[in-house]
This record gives structure tokens, C-alpha cells and sequence, in this order.
């Protein structure tokens, strides 16, 4: 009777140890906090993007050509043809 309890006691143990063993490893394998935010400055750093007011094609907005009224356009071309639209 009391071997059956060491050994129940001996599986219990070494059951939690691999358990224990298994939940480390995996949190050794997720990705960590640091990881984490240095994906988020990634996402900090895109451009937003603007409409050319001629064509409608999106562009970066450091690429755009704004005139005086802040519209936005993808080259000076169409910026010149929209200017000269009555």
C-alpha cells in the first residue's frame, strides 16, 4: 500500500516537473516584450498616404506635390493640368 503511494507521489512529481518544463520552454520560445514594441515602432514609422487630386492615385505624402491650398498630387504634371481646368 504505501509503495503504491510513493510511486503515485513519484509520477505526480515528475509529471509537474515536465510540465513546468514544457510551460518554460515555451515562453522562452514566444516572442518578448521587447520584441513586441520594436514591431509596434515599425508601424509608428509608415507614412500616410494621400489622394493626387487629378488621377486619384495614392501616393506617400513626403512624394506628393502640395500647392497653396494643401491638395495633394503625384507630379507636377497634374498639378500644372489641374491649374489649368476653368
Amino acid at each position: 500500500m504505501i509503495v503504491r503511494l510513493i510511486v503515485f507521489v513519484a509520477i505526480f512529481s515528475i509529471g509537474w516537473w515536465l510540465y513546468r518544463q514544457f510551460v518554460a520552454f515555451k515562453r522562452s520560445q514566444a516572442p518578448s516584450k521587447s520584441q513586441k514594441h520594436s514591431s509596434d515602432k515599425k508601424n509608428d514609422t509608415q507614412e500616410s498616404m494621400v489622394r493626387c487630386e487629378q488621377c486619384g492615385t495614392f501616393v506617400p505624402k513626403s512624394h506628393a506635390i502640395h500647392d497653396q491650398e494643401a491638395r495633394a498630387f503625384c507630379c507636377a504634371e497634374h498639378l500644372k493640368e489641374f491649374n489649368q481646368q476653368p
